[in-house]
């Protein structure tokens, strides 16, 4: 049973269960209700990070493919594939299975299988196993798998887990393994992660000289 909700945004908020379903001008975006920062954003009517990502713009080469490295619910997905040539796509990676369900559901109900293809797999500096940590960090110290379910009226940063301990297993790979082909730009959100990430990248960053934004998680929290 969908219920319509209005808030300062000019479209409707469908709330279906535990998942709110947001229209904006770049497409339906899904998210989990408790999702706070995230969340927090589109219930002012803010679009998350759009200032940002349309600061990029000009450094996107619409006719390059894009690799996107913590895609969350694909918020920036969705708003990278609008910038790309109807040739050219984008790669997302999400380890967090829930999380990774939400970005194929954005992915699917804005009609951009063709332009998005979604990893479930987070991107690290081998190829194997890691471990999710189980405990919310960066927002509030919860239990990451209640907050899905006998919690999820609590609030979670799902888009701060890292990688750490006590949480799901999930698939890694490197970016070099992955020989991705004519990239002009990486984006890296991977909570700590990044330097990992890109000790095992050179071969593709030597051969595609992509633009790169990565997040910082040291001193300021700044990207760089």
């Amino acid at each position: 049973m969908y219920k319509t909700h209005y808030t300062t945004l000019t479209t409707p908020i469908i709330i279906n269960n535990n998942i709110n379903t947001y229209h904006t001008k770049y497409g339906l975006i899904s998210l989990y209700k408790n999702e706070i920062y995230i969340g927090n954003s589109f219930k002012k009517g803010k679009y998350w990070d759009e200032d940002t990502i349309l600061k990029l713009k000009p450094y996107i080469n619409p006719n390059k493919n894009i690799l996107e490295i913590g895609g969350h619910c694909g918020t920036s997905s969705v708003l990278y594939a609008s910038f790309l040539s109807n040739t050219n796509q984008l790669h997302v990676f999400e380890p967090q299975r829930n999380m990774f369900n939400l970005l194929v559901r954005n992915i699917a109900q804005n009609k951009l299988q063709h332009k998005i293809i979604p990893y479930n797999s987070c991107v690290f500096c081998y190829n194997g196993v890691c471990k999710m940590n189980g405990t919310d960090l960066d927002g509030g110290g919860g239990d990451i798998s209640k907050r899905y379910t006998v919690e999820n009226d609590k609030p979670c940063n799902f888009g701060g887990v890292s990688l750490g301990d006590n949480g799901e297993n999930v698939a890694s790979t490197t970016i070099d393994s992955l020989d991705l082909q004519n990239i002009g730009f990486i984006h890296c959100d991977a909570q700590g992660a990044e330097n990992f990430i890109f000790s095992n990248s050179l071969e593709t960053i030597n051969k595609n000289k992509p633009v790169i934004l990565y997040e910082n998680n040291y001193g300021n929290y700044l990207y760089n």
